[in-house]
């Protein structure tokens, strides 16, 4: 005979598994059956892998899992006893459950109907035991007062009515200064830190200023340096021209002298 398989141990788990368990056993053995190592011709390795995604979306869900451990508690307690003379009743194989859609959708609203039930037995209790307060609420009321009286009898002492109305007056007083220094020792950081940035601004955009008017200041200076040394070469230059051309004259000079000489001794 063929032995029932829960959905549990067709991933290898037991029905304590938490969800991380049944996750990793999910994932374990997709990849068994997916990596060609398992032996099974592809067909039965395909629906192998289906009836263990179908296991992981049932057992996945909380919902889901309640319901198929709630029929799997129902399936135990239908199970067979014994026969008076010690024998076993004969067994019927029954195949697996086809967990189609349609039957956890009725699965789950069955969950959910006795869960609606619980709840109504719930508030049903709460609505009595509410009415049953109500009969001892001037009690109560009472109670509650004495325990204020109490704490107030803790806190302020044998004071008055007035005394305590005015000590929480000056105490709210306080509160009150306490929020508005903070608000002005918030304001007043604030002012700084803004002054702070604003003066660091300032400093650099005088730092830049300053460093851009001496760039300007060396360049200026280059210039007038480079406009003397080219007025220096110019006028060397000329003067080199005026002296060339007055030895040129003095030798033109020179020769018309000797030239004079010549003719007058002949």
């Amino acid at each position: 005979m063929k032995a029932r398989t829960t959905l549990y141990e067709l991933l290898g788990l037991g029905p304590d598994a938490t969800e991380a368990e049944i996750r990793a056993a999910h994932l374990l053995l997709v990849e068994r059956y997916q990596s060609g190592t398992h032996g099974l011709p592809p067909v039965d390795a395909d629906n192998r892998i289906k009836a263990i995604k179908e296991a992981y979306w049932i057992l996945s869900e909380p919902g889901r899992r309640a319901a198929y451990d709630a029929s799997l508690i129902q399936a135990k307690a239908s199970s067979p006893l014994p026969l008076a003379d010690g024998g076993l009743p004969l067994k019927v194989e029954i195949s697996d459950v086809k967990w189609t859609p349609g039957r956890i959708m009725l699965t789950i609203i069955g969950g959910l109907m006795i869960v609606g039930m619980v709840i109504q037995i719930f508030f049903s209790l709460f609505a009595f035991k509410q009415a049953g307060r109500a009969a001892s609420g001037e009690m109560a009321a009472e109670a509650q007062e004495r325990v204020m009286a109490a704490e107030r009898r803790q806190m302020y002492g044998n004071m008055s009515d007035a005394e305590i109305a005015e000590q929480e007056s000056r105490e709210r007083q306080e509160r009150a200064d306490s929020a508005s220094r903070y608000e002005q020792e918030r304001q007043e950081r604030a002012r700084r830190d803004e002054e702070r940035r604003r003066e660091e601004a300032l400093r650099e955009r005088t730092y830049y200023a300053d460093r851009v008017s001496s760039d300007l200041e060396r360049a200026e200076h280059a210039a007038r340096q480079q406009a003397e040394r080219e007025k220096r070469q110019k006028e060397e230059a000329e003067r080199r021209v005026e002296m060339e051309e007055q030895r040129r004259v003095q030798e033109r000079l020179s020769r018309e002298r000797a030239r004079w000489q010549q003719e007058l001794r002949n």
